[in-house]
Order: C-alpha cells, then structure tokens, then sequence
C-alpha cells in the first residue's frame, strides 16, 4: 500500500488543488502523444487553457445503512458542469492541432464549456443545439463574437446538421471520443486520491447519456488504482424518457438501438437528449466496466425525481441537505442531470441493489446553474434544405467544392 501510495503521489502536483483544477493537479498522471516533446508541450496548452475545474468530495449523509457521498462537480467549475474539464482538455488539443474554426454539437453543457474555454482562446465556435434547449443557456458564454450559436428546431437533425456543416466548410467537429475520456481520467483521479486517504467507495453512481464519464473514471482506476482492492462498482442512471443504454443491456444486446426525439420538452433532462449514442461507439466500454466491477442501470422517470423532490430527512428536503454542504441547488431546477443520479441512488438503496454498510459515491455532475434564458441563436435552422448557403453568407463562410 505504501509503494502503491508513493507512485501515486508522484503524479500529484500539490501545487494546484483539487478545487481548484483537477486538470493541473493530476495532469502528470497521464501521456498525450506520441513523444516526450507532444505531451510536454500539451501539458503546457493545459495551463493556458485552464481557467477553473474545481471538484470536492463531501460526505452527505447515511441512509438505510448506506453512507452517500457527494462528488461535487458543479460549484466549483468555470461552467458549473463537470463538461468545464472536457473544455480545457479540448481547447488544448485545438491549439496543438493549430485548429481555428471548430464545430459542435451539444444539448447545452458541452457547448457552453467547449465555447467558453474556446473562445477565450482564441478559436471560433460554431455551436449547433436544440431550439428548446436554449433556455438552458447563459448567454454571457456566448457574447464573443467567436461564439456562433445555431439553434435546431428539431433535435432528431442535430447530428446530421453538424455534419453536414462540417463535410461542407471543412471545419473540424470537436471533441473526439478519445479526448471525452481522457478528460474524465481526471475525474478518476480525483476520486483514488480521495480513496487512498478516507477508504475505499463500494459503489459509483452517475446520470449516464454516452457514458463517457464511467469509462474514463475506471481506465483511471486500472492505472493508479492498485492497493485499493476491488473498484468500487458502478451504478449508471438514464432517463426513462431517454435509456437506450439501459435497453439495450436489459436485453443483453450487444449493440444500441436508436430512438426517436422530435421535442426535448419530454425529457427529464433537455441536456441528455441524444437518442444516438451509438455513433461514440462507447457502449461496448461501458459494458466493459459493468462487466468488470459487477455494475448495474437502472432508469428514472418523472414521478420517481419529484418524488426526490418531496422527501424529507430529518425534516429537511435533498435541496436544504446539499444547501449545507455548499451546493445551493434553487428551483425551479434548470439543470436536473446531477440529481437523477442521486434520484437512481435512493431508488437503489430502496430496492436493496445497493446494501446496507455501502459506501456510495454520487456524482452531481451538473445542478447548480447560470441560464439567464437570454441567448438567441445567430441562425435558426428550420431544415436541410437550403441551409447551408443561407448559413454560409451570415458567417463568411465559403463551402467547399
């Protein structure tokens, strides 16, 4: 345990805090690229693009035996969700690429984090998401004028708009796959480190979409996570409105089947309104994981949040309890995806899927918000037809031939 200890430590720059940014604390943990030149100098684009990628764990509290901890990753990140990691790694790997112009597509987290970081930068966004979705917004991210911000009327087109746009002006489509999970490496650490000093979690819970977050944690945790015993296992919620992970690995299938969305007005979370998941090609990982750690999926509906809404403990609401612990989640809730985890981690303990004496990590991975409602798109898209011309004009942009 000791040996085990001191290499980790070594990957520790003790310099930075973890509430500060996890990104420059656990950055020497891992390799970017192919040389010792490549990955010396991404690790400096690291601390350029930095701004803050704070996180905390706190213990909660016990229920039924179990003891709930909180992974806080949204009151101290730069964009309140943990996507502010995904934005600094990303904006990193742009400037070393030597990349001005990127595109994305987002439910409303990663466009913020991915635009923000971006644009300060230096790089110009082209920010594709779903017209209902704007809401979500603070529109402050998207005051620079690097920041273009296309709003979709229909959610279904989103991917097929961001191609299209992309295949059409040559603009590279941000973030790879790859990057996701090296990003949520850092998360991983945050949590061995924790583990190494206050013991070991039984069990992981967090709201899942793609289901980067829990492939990258337990890569992290192969690497640096000897002594610790058996990891922790993992527990990914979905939406019942929206869970073709969790359908698919109830039927024991091996691939994913996609839905059909037409309004994210249906959707517990407008954020998680990807209903292709499939084309990460991240579920074939993420069943790795469940594999390895003996983990489970399970689904939250409406009834089942407000019903998380409605308990008391001790008197006291979820939102009161988080309240002491510095997380100041307000209604009406803009940004739901953190506590469906947590509604999953009531619904499990309830169903005796996780057992008295656990220790269970919860990762609010997003609840505390800035959306204003204000941000307007710069274009709205209505259909593919004609929309490529019409766009390219506004922008300045000249499609290839």
């Amino acid at each position: 345990m000791t040996a085990s200890k001191a290499s980790f430590d070594a990957h520790v720059d003790s310099n930075y805090p973890a509430d500060t940014s996890v990104v420059l604390r656990y950055r020497q943990a891992f390799t970017f690229g192919e040389t010792e030149e490549h990955d010396a100098r991404f690790k400096e684009a690291l601390k350029k693009t930095s701004i803050r990628e704070g996180a905390r764990i706190v213990s909660l509290m016990r229920y039924r035996g179990v003891d709930i901890f909180a992974l806080d990753e949204s009151s101290l990140m730069h964009t309140r969700t943990l996507k502010a990691i995904d934005g600094c790694v990303t904006t990193a790997k742009c400037l070393m690429a030597g990349l001005q112009r990127v595109a994305l597509e987002t439910g409303g987290n990663t466009g913020s984090a991915l635009t923000a970081y971006g644009t300060r930068a230096g790089l110009e966004t082209f920010c594709f998401m779903p017209d209902e979705n704007l809401v979500l917004l603070n529109s402050q991210v998207f005051k620079s004028p690097k920041a273009h911000l296309i709003s979709v009327e229909d959610p279904d087109l989103v991917k097929r708009v961001v191609r299209l746009f992309e295949k059409s002006y040559g603009l590279k489509r941000i973030p790879e796959t790859t990057w996701r999970y090296e990003a949520s490496r850092f998360r991983g650490m945050t949590i061995l480190e924790h583990m190494r000093q206050h013991g070991r979690f039984t069990w992981i819970a967090q709201t899942i979409s793609a289901a980067f977050g829990p492939i990258g944690i337990y890569w992290a945790f192969r690497k640096f996570g000897k002594g610790l015993g058996a990891p922790p296992r993992f527990l990914g919620v979905q939406q019942e409105a929206n869970c073709p992970m969790y359908r698919s690995w109830k039927s024991r299938r091996r691939t994913l089947r996609p839905t059909k969305l037409h309004s994210t007005s249906q959707l517990l979370t407008k954020v998680m309104y990807d209903v292709k998941p499939h084309t990460y090609g991240t579920y074939k990982d993420l069943l790795d994981v469940l594999d390895h750690t003996h983990g489970t999926l399970s689904t939250i509906n409406h009834a089942e949040f407000n019903a998380l809404l409605e308990r008391r403990f001790d008197g006291q609401s979820i939102l009161d309890v988080l309240g002491e612990h510095g997380i100041p989640i307000r209604e009406p809730i803009v940004e739901k995806t953190g506590l469906i985890a947590l509604a999953g981690v009531f619904k499990a303990i309830d169903d005796g899927a996780v057992c008295k004496g656990s220790r269970l990590l919860w990762c609010l991975t997003s609840g505390i918000s800035d959306a204003d409602g204000l941000a307007q798109p710069e274009y709205r898209i209505r259909s593919l037809r004609g929309m490529l011309n019409e766009f390219g004009a506004r922008v300045a942009l000249t499609p290839r031939r």
